[in-house]
């Protein structure tokens, strides 16, 4: 692999007189823009003001996103066209073919690869738009035509989105809307939250990460359901797909008041049921970042495997477990006793949630 970046920056330096023809930071004209975004349901969620701030430059374009399946949803409740594909890079069983394929179909006047990967990079210089834009890593973006400075760890990842396209395109600062919801996806979420026992406040938990390495101990959320229980008589709804089902069983044995919504409503469904929520209190995922993006205060438990001020949706409410071993980036953690979560105690979530939790 390290052989392969002189060849890129040889090809950049040869197309070089090529690129500088269309490197123009007030680009004019565009029509079609597609962003590239095959990344986990957060990540898109992350991106949306960077997404706001091309519709609000090129109002009359017509912009598609290039997701991941599972965010397809989302991007279609935010009223923008989606193509989902999962990415052979990220594990999926995507056709790179089929995929370069559909791009040139699209024939955009503007890519924009939100992708800090080097096979990402190279892959959107390959896929004929006449202006492309990525962030670069070791001269692996050479070919693109507005290259930006790699993302910075120490920034919220949206932050880093919104620097590519003002330090490429000088496009102003926009803000995200706040997800937009539908009255009848309004109306489920309060029918579920009605059959949820308890007078205290709504408190969604998201207990069960895709990646084990962020998952929180069981015995920990146990003891945090009845702190919540018998302290705030809290009306406790826990999240997750159908596949989170068997970790949130383990934690409502003997808790029948606890509503156990894994696999029951949809996306969108589960976006207005953390809008109607006083608080979610959940691991490093999607629903963590949804509740920032309809709203909703939120309390975050993260592990070690990333920086948490890059991805925590709400840095200031973030329970962090400083290890030796941070950020490692592993599926699994390799520590006995998977000491970033286990050192997080549920007595330093409960004063976090103290804190933020609306009176």
């Amino acid at each position: 692999m390290n052989a392969l970046f002189p060849a890129i920056r040889l090809a950049g330096f040869v197309t070089k007189p090529w690129r500088e023809k269309r490197r123009c930071r007030a680009v004019p004209d565009i029509r079609r823009i597609w962003v590239h975004k095959p990344d986990h349901l957060g990540d898109y969620l992350l991106a949306r003001a960077a997404l706001t701030m091309l519709q609000t430059a090129w109002p009359s374009a017509t912009l598609t996103v290039a997701c991941h399946p599972a965010a397809q949803p989302l991007v279609e409740l935010d009223g923008r066209m989606a193509f989902a594909w999962a990415s052979p890079f990220l594990g999926g069983h995507g056709s790179i073919l089929a995929y370069r394929k559909e791009v040139l179909a699209f024939a955009p006047d503007l890519l924009v690869n939100l992708r800090h990967d080097w096979r990402d990079m190279l892959l959107c210089t390959t896929l004929g738009a006449p202006r492309v834009v990525s962030y670069d890593h070791r001269g692996a973006s050479s070919l693109a035509t507005h290259i930006g400075a790699p993302p910075d760890e120490q920034r919220y990842e949206t932050d880093n989105h919104t620097a590519l396209l003002r330090e490429t395109l000088d496009l102003p600062l926009a803000a995200a809307p706040p997800m937009p919801l539908t009255a009848a996806l309004t109306a489920t979420a309060q029918q579920a939250w009605e059959n949820v026992t308890g007078n205290g406040p709504r408190i969604a938990l998201h207990a069960a990460a895709r990646t084990p390495a962020k998952t929180w101990p069981a015995a920990h959320w146990r003891e945090l359901i009845v702190l919540l229980r018998d302290r705030l008589d809290a009306r406790l709804l826990l999240l997750g797909g159908a596949a989170d089902r068997e970790f949130n069983r383990s934690l409502i044995v003997g808790h029948d008041f606890m509503l156990d919504a894994a696999g029951k409503f949809s996306l969108a469904e589960s976006a207005a049921l953390i809008a109607q929520a006083d608080l979610l209190v959940g691991v490093d995922s999607g629903p963590a970042h949804l509740a920032s993006a309809v709203g909703t205060p939120l309390v975050t438990i993260m592990s070690g495997t990333n920086v948490a001020a890059r991805w925590t949706a709400d840095p200031s409410h973030a329970l962090v477990q400083p290890v030796s071993c941070a950020p490692c980036r592993r599926e699994r953690c390799p520590e006995p006793g998977h000491p970033c979560l286990s050192g997080l105690r549920p007595g330093n979530v409960w004063e976090t949630i103290e804190r933020v939790l609306p009176r």
